[in-house]
């Protein structure tokens, strides 16, 4: 069996289609039981744009799509930089 990939091409579609292929192998919590009420699961799934410097991850429990451009940080700092972790769902209102 052959997969195509097909997606517009832009940074969005392609960030956005590598994030839709990799949820068809994520873990979900309560599948795989390693100890007694502790669950394996896919705490987040991430991928990078290199030529720009663009980290993007999802977690899971929130599955939109977060950027760090690493050029908008001190790379060359002597002080480690870190951000929040955002693992809370938030809902964006239509109206």
């Amino acid at each position: 069996m052959r997969i195509k990939i097909v997606h517009d091409k832009n940074e969005a579609s392609s960030v956005n289609q590598f994030f839709k292929i990799l949820s068809s192998v994520e873990q979900v919590k309560g599948l795989c039981e390693v100890t007694p009420g502790e669950y394996e699961y896919t705490i987040y799934s991430s991928c990078m744009n290199q030529e720009k410097g663009i980290y993007y991850y999802t977690t899971y429990g929130n599955p939109e799509v977060h950027a760090v451009d690493m050029h908008k940080t001190d790379l060359d700092g002597k002080e480690l930089t870190s951000y929040k972790l955002q693992k809370d769902l938030q809902f964006h209102f239509d109206n």
